[in-house]
């Protein structure tokens, strides 16, 4: 028989996707900075492996997924500084 706590952490369990996804929609910058740290991560791994070539096309995606990031954020926080809402 399931307890209270552990229904309460069940239905906590079961709204995570959707709470990632709102939280996605409403900040668009978050993906292309995570994808930036998946492939500085994985060009890191490269290198230690002793490859050379594959870390500098990796490092040139994540560094064209960071400033697209960072773009999408800055035009986030002028849009709402105009909007009167603080920055996310």
């Amino acid at each position: 028989m399931a307890t209270k706590t552990s229904m309460v952490a069940i239905l906590n369990l079961k709204q995570i996707p959707r709470v990632i996804s709102q939280y996605l929609r409403k900040n668009p910058a978050t993906v292309f900075i995570l994808a930036f740290e998946a492939l500085l991560l994985s060009a890191a791994v490269e290198l230690i492996e002793g490859n050379v070539g594959q870390p500098n096309a990796i490092g040139v995606y994540a560094f064209v997924a960071l400033v697209i990031g960072v773009a999408l954020h800055a035009i986030s926080v002028i849009k709402g500084s105009k909007e009167g809402k603080t920055s996310p």
